[in-house]
């Protein structure tokens, strides 16, 4: 699974890299300790209605999907990760998957390991081990809802707020080690086909997101012990990536 990760690489590059338009809030930057129902960046690719032209663009949502049926934006609160394997069946998803599917940047994601004979769980940050950005598959929606919406998830006349959900599939390897699910993190040259809008089948979807050729190799991927203040939501700073401090 995926609940907790940390975005603190630089705007510009990463919209010129993928031919995107900013269309973020200015002051949602580097943060080192994201939990769900907070508001993380996402890349959207979507049709204008007036010109047909394809609009990529990194805006921000809510992190936790709320399909259109949600009564409440506490909804959200369950709905941050989504399987793959069931993406086509869900409610919640299924209809996002065929119209409304995205790419959420990060720098890296937190698991936490329990240590023997209960002590406590620690943390571990898993990150490239080159330093280059995590993609990650994901699912938006915009929500409606009973009312008005602010923030910098909502629309620009309130209308509407956009939430989104981290795609995980079954861990492998040296991850499984650590948790059982992990999420479908994609290489740059799979980042188009995902978000691609001629692909408006949702069976089409989920043939192309269960396919494993179209994964990250988790061999470029580095796995660290950091500080154990991470588990705390208020705690924030480049600091909690530091190893946990022993006593001598």
């Amino acid at each position: 699974m995926c609940g907790r990760f940390a975005f603190f690489q630089e705007i510009e590059p990463l919209v010129d890299d993928l031919g995107a338009v900013d269309l973020t809030d200015p002051h949602l930057r580097s943060r080192w300790n994201i939990p769900p129902t907070a508001p993380i960046h996402v890349v959207t690719e979507s049709i204008d209605k007036e010109t047909g032209e394809v609009l990529r663009a990194l805006r921000v949502a809510r992190w936790g999907l709320l399909p259109p049926f949600a009564k409440e934006a506490s909804f959200s609160s369950r709905t941050f990760n989504a399987r793959r394997e069931t993406l086509a069946e869900k409610p919640s998803f299924r209809g996002s998957l065929s119209r409304y599917r995205a790419i959420i940047p990060m720098d890296g994601y937190y698991e936490w390991v329990r240590g023997e004979k209960g002590a406590r769980k620690q943390p571990y940050f898993i990150a490239p081990a080159d330093g280059s950005p995590l993609y990650m598959a994901a699912l938006i929606s915009w929500w409606k809802g009973p009312g008005s919406h602010e923030g910098p998830a909502a629309s620009e006349d309130g209308r509407f707020l956009l939430s989104a959900t981290i795609i995980t599939r079954e861990a492998t390897g040296e991850l499984a080690e650590i948790h059982d699910r992990t999420p479908v993190m994609l290489p740059r040259d799979q980042l188009d086909p995902w978000l691609d809008t001629s692909m408006d089948d949702r069976h089409a979807a989920q043939e192309w997101i269960l396919d494993d050729t179209h994964l990250l190799d988790d061999a470029t991927l580095a796995l660290r012990e950091v500080d154990p203040g991470v588990g705390k939501v208020g705690n924030e700073g480049p600091d909690l990536l530091d190893p946990p401090q022993t006593l001598l």
